[in-house]
């Protein structure tokens, strides 16, 4: 199955766990839904090369990588720069090299009126994400936006 791509359009926690322990090479999650549908299958897929994702991400990134994974696509969208963090944080500890592509993506910043908790939980990510050793990484960028909330 290394050779099949799988897009998923809609899906449901019966459809990833069918995937669970499977060999598939390249998938596709159009929605944030699917993708937090797939946190817990993600590093069973021990063949699973290619991630593409699309769909607007808060919080923490919650994906649980697999360990073949050489590539994300972050598809049109948007995301906290506390996800875009964690993520890089989570493909660090992948230990071998990886792409990390952002097409058409938006990021969005904390504005200066932001609470003094989640201000300082964001620094102590980014202090977190500095020690990491990115060498591994490569990151590929198509459009590129930043939004203040």
């Amino acid at each position: 199955m290394s050779y099949i791509e799988i897009l998923v359009d809609s899906g449901s926690k019966e459809l990833f766990e069918i995937f669970l322990d499977t060999s598939i090479g390249i998938l596709t999650l159009s929605t944030a839904d699917c993708v937090s549908l797939t946190s817990d299958i993600l590093p069973t897929l021990i063949k699973l090369e290619k991630l593409y994702v699309w769909g607007t991400f808060m919080g923490r990134c919650d994906l649980q990588m697999p360990s073949s994974l050489n590539c994300i696509s972050l598809k049109t969208g948007e995301c906290t720069s506390e996800w875009l963090c964690s993520l890089l944080i989570k493909l660090c500890a992948l230990d071998h090299n990886i792409e990390c592509e952002l097409w058409n993506f938006v990021v969005q910043l904390r504005g200066e009126d932001s609470d003094a908790d989640s201000n300082k939980h964001e620094c102590d990510l980014r202090s977190k994400l500095l020690a990491c050793d990115m060498s591994n990484i490569e990151i590929l960028v198509k459009k590129w936006q930043q939004r203040t909330i």
